[in-house]
């Protein structure tokens, strides 16, 4: 979680924002942020699959939701089993973060489950003590900016084998994506640069590029396998 927070680098950021602030903040695509809608479309197409999607989805992009999930504290809660409590109108429930996160399919739906009024009061992390996690950005610059891939993971291990995984994706679909493939992958394995880097082929097995964004492709297996190194402490 520290290592997602170092990656906010805005001073404004780090000194007014809010964690539930993070979480729920709207997509930084250039069409949604004109006034084109969270599905950008025109005259029944799409401004996206047509336009400039450099920064655009490669994951869970089978249309017509184009956008990326702009959270970097989310992947690595998520990899963590976090819960949040939301209050409304109607009380306070409580959700696995993961399930805040939801695909817009038509014009009108919206990328988070919250309901009128609720607002985000609690996140809940479980305890970790036997697990080992890490999360690792790959950006353009170091400057202020925005990642343009980056991968958290928790791993159970037992000695130097992997009991068990979780990898969650950022800033590559329209929601925190998990990679269950690789996660399978990697249970009783020997984790070393070998195998995480196959682990992060794995967890973009699925991706499918746009018309200018097929360098995240890439992007993404490295960022997967980054995390999983540094969660092991292993050399790479």
């Amino acid at each position: 979680i520290r290592q997602a927070a170092e990656g906010i680098h805005s001073p404004q950021i780090r000194a007014m924002g809010t964690v539930g602030g993070e979480l729920c903040q709207q997509p930084r695509c250039w069409y949604y942020r004109n006034g084109f809608g969270l599905l950008a479309m025109q005259n029944n197409e799409s401004m996206v699959a047509n336009g400039d999607n450099r920064y655009h989805a490669v994951l869970g992009n089978g249309g017509p939701a184009y956008f990326v999930n702009p959270s970097s504290l989310a992947p690595a809660l998520i990899a963590l089993g976090a819960k949040i409590n939301l209050f409304g109108p109607n009380g306070s429930r409580t959700v696995l973060l993961k399930d805040l996160y939801v695909i817009p399919e038509k014009e009108g739906e919206r990328e988070l489950s919250l309901q009128n009024s609720e607002i985000v009061t609690d996140v809940f992390v479980p305890p970790s003590t036997n697990w080992k996690n890490a999360t690792y950005e790959v950006r353009q610059k170091e400057a202020l900016d925005w990642p343009l891939a980056a991968a958290a993971v928790a791993l159970e291990t037992k000695g130097n084998i992997v009991n068990k995984a979780r990898i969650v994706m950022g800033h590559v679909a329209p929601k925190p994506w998990r990679a269950p493939d690789a996660e399978n992958y990697l249970t009783g394995q020997k984790l070393d640069r070998t195998v995480a880097e196959k682990a992060g082929k794995m967890a973009l097995k699925g991706a499918k590029a746009l018309s200018r964004n097929n360098y995240k492709i890439q992007l993404g297996q490295v960022a997967v396998k980054r995390a999983l190194l540094r969660a092991a402490i292993v050399e790479g």
